[in-house]
C-alpha cells in the first residue's frame, strides 16, 4: 500500500540541530536581506568590523546566504571594494534599499569557489597550505571529519594523522589549533607555529 506523505510538522519532532556559541541575529535584518536576495535588489548596509574596530557605508549587491558554524553570512558584490565580499549579519547595523546601481558579471560557481577556496571564511589572494599532525589519541576522530574538500590525509604508522590543507589567514585555523591543545602540533609553515607558541605563552601568564 502507499504510504502517505510525512508533512513538515511530523519531520520537525523528529530532527532537531543544535547550536552553541552561535551569533544573534535581528529579524528584520534577516528578513531584508532574504527579500534583497531572491529580488536581486541592492541594498545599503552600515558595517561594524571589530577586526578595524570601525563602521563603514557599503552599498551591495546580495549573491549568497551562508550559515557557518552558528553564524548567518552574506556573500554579496561589495561597490566600496568592487569584489566579492563576506559580511556576517550580526555586524549589520543598519539596513535599506539601495539606489546604487551594481551589476557584477558573476555565476553561480565563481560564489562557490570564493567559499570553498580556503579553511573556514577568511579570504586572501594568497594561498597558504597548513600541515597538522594530530595525535593517535584524537586521529580517529580527525580522520572522520572533512576541514576542506582539498585536504590531504596521510595515516601514520604510530597511529597519528597528518592533515594538509589551504588557508587564506591564520586567525581561523589558530583558535581550531588552540582548541585541540596538546593533541595537535604544527608542522609547518613556521609562521604559523609561531603565532601558535606566542598564543602558548601569554595563556602561561594567566594560568601559572
Amino acid at each position: 500500500s502507499l504510504k502517505a506523505p510525512v508533512s513538515l510538522d511530523e519531520i520537525s519532532e523528529k530532527i532537531s540541530v543544535k547550536n552553541i556559541e552561535y551569533y544573534k541575529i535581528d529579524e528584520v535584518t534577516f528578513q531584508k536581506v532574504v527579500d534583497a536576495l531572491i529580488y536581486k535588489k541592492p541594498l545599503k548596509i552600515y558595517y561594524y568590523s571589530p577586526h578595524k574596530d570601525e563602521s563603514t557605508e557599503r552599498d551591495i549587491l546580495p549573491l549568497h546566504l551562508l550559515q557557518y558554524m552558528g553564524s548567518w553570512h552574506l556573500i554579496a558584490h561589495c561597490s566600496l571594494r568592487d569584489e566579492i565580499r563576506d559580511f556576517a549579519l550580526s555586524r549589520i547595523h543598519r539596513i535599506k534599499p539601495s539606489s546604487h546601481k551594481i551589476n557584477p558579471k558573476i555565476t553561480s560557481s565563481s560564489i562557490k569557489k570564493y567559499i570553498r577556496k580556503n579553511f573556514g571564511l577568511l579570504s586572501s589572494e594568497t594561498t597558504i597550505y597548513v600541515c597538522l599532525k594530530f595525535s593517535s589519541n584524537i586521529a580517529p576522530w580527525i580522520s572522520e571529519q572533512i576541514w576542506h574538500p582539498a585536504q590531504d590525509v596521510i595515516n601514520n604508522a604510530d597511529g597519528s594523522l597528518c592533515l594538509k590543507f589551504p588557508v587564506a589567514d591564520y586567525r581561523e585555523i589558530k583558535r581550531e589549533i588552540l582548541r585541540y591543545g596538546s593533541e595537535v602540533e604544527v608542522l609547518y609553515p613556521e609562521e604559523l607555529r609561531d603565532e601558535v607558541k606566542k598564543e602558548i605563552e601569554k595563556m602561561k601568564k594567566i594560568y601559572w
